[in-house]
């Protein structure tokens, strides 16, 4: 009896070992899932949020690419539609060239194109300078949806050259205009002598130097050179006296006229060749 009480506890004893020893394996198992699952959790919970990433970013990117195709589907709609057509145009800034005028060198009438007037405006600029010398400079604007404006600055007439008893109109770029006059028109001095388009486009271009008032003072201005002085000028004035300088002196020496006449008991000569003097007409061979 004693032996068997002896060997049962000892198989109760590794029973119990057994026991511990399976507990522990157990408890070691379940630490180590608890820790695995407390690692995925962190991913777990993210998902949602890059999910959410993804589909805003993939909205945005849709709505990104309807956007730029609506876009471009209202430009082109918009440039076949008549709407995209010049249907009035406005001509500011012309004395000297009738509407019409403008309108034939700028080749701009109704229905062309809006796109294509306001692209090409350097280009009607040229077009229109080159068909029309009265045309200086044309600046093309869109006025509206449909509204061309068109500002226009002129080649002015400052005067009129004198030749075969008839008189063309002189632009203040030095062109003469081809048609002839039997009267020069009041306001504007009269370019007499001028057998050279060079010195003429040279004179003009010093005239347009001065002043209004001095502009208006000059009847007629002739070429006369003589052996001493190849570039003579006189210049009648409309207050009778007369002047001599030369052409590219006209912008610089002019200006004092006013002041030397005021000095003058009689009419007579200006001098202003190589100083600045004057004297009566009678006292000197001119």
């Amino acid at each position: 009896m004693q032996m068997s009480k002896h060997g049962s506890k000892k198989d109760q004893q590794k029973y119990a070992k057994r026991l511990a020893k399976i507990d522990a394996e157990h408890d070691l198992n379940s630490n180590s899932r608890l820790h695995h699952d407390r690692s995925r959790n962190p991913i777990g919970n993210k998902l949602p949020n890059l999910k959410k990433q993804r589909h805003w970013a993939t909205t945005l990117r849709a709505g990104s690419l309807i956007f730029v195709f609506g876009i471009i589907l209202l430009i082109m709609v918009y440039l076949v539609s008549p709407i995209s057509k010049v249907d009035q145009i406005t001509i500011v800034g012309n004395k000297q060239v009738d509407r019409q005028g403008i309108l034939t060198a700028t080749k701009i009438k109704k229905g062309n194109f809006m796109w294509q007037t306001l692209v090409h405006g350097k280009q009607i600029n040229r077009d229109a300078t080159a068909a029309n010398p009265e045309i200086k400079k044309v600046q093309v604007k869109m006025a509206g949806p449909q509204k061309v404006k068109l500002t226009v600055n002129e080649n002015k007439i400052v005067g009129y050259l004198k030749r075969n008893n008839y008189y063309y109109p002189i632009l203040a770029s030095g062109h003469v205009k081809k048609n002839k006059l039997k009267q020069p028109q009041s306001g504007q001095p009269v370019y007499d002598g001028f057998k050279s388009t060079k010195i003429l486009e040279k004179t003009v271009n010093q005239y347009s130097q001065l002043s209004e008032t001095v502009q208006l003072g000059i009847s007629e201005i002739k070429f006369q050179p003589t052996n001493n002085d190849e570039q003579r000028l006189r210049v009648f004035m409309n207050d009778g006296n007369e002047i001599l300088i030369k052409y590219s002196k006209l912008a610089k020496k002019m200006p004092y006229y006013p002041s030397i006449a005021q000095t003058m008991s009689a009419n007579g000569v200006v001098n202003l060749e190589l100083g600045a003097y004057s004297y009566s007409y009678g006292t000197k061979d001119h």
